[in-house]
């Protein structure tokens, strides 16, 4: 009964996601068509944001281009790790 349960609800999600990402698409591409309220609300982004865009921003750009710096930090637990399985 589990294992149909499971499937039962894996179905659902998996009818629903496509569903979800088309319309979201839509509105992104379109524009929210449901009320037809003036734009005048958005502004754009100030310093505060561009410095929260940056500060997100700049450590992915350098763990993408120099990822040997954040993988030096767990060499040496990692690898007692990994010899506490294979060595025996």
């Amino acid at each position: 009964m589990t294992k149909v349960l499971i499937t039962f609800v894996m179905a659902i999600g998996m009818i629903l996601t496509p569903i979800y990402s088309l319309s979201m698409l839509r509105q992104m591409f379109y524009g929210y068509k449901l009320f037809n309220a003036p734009n005048s609300y958005f502004f754009d982004s100030g310093p505060r944001e561009l410095f929260i865009s940056i500060s997100i921003l700049l450590p992915v750009i350098g763990i993408g281009i120099y990822p040997d710096f954040v993988f030096s930090l767990s060499v040496d637990k990692v690898e007692a790790i990994i010899s506490n399985f294979f060595y025996r």
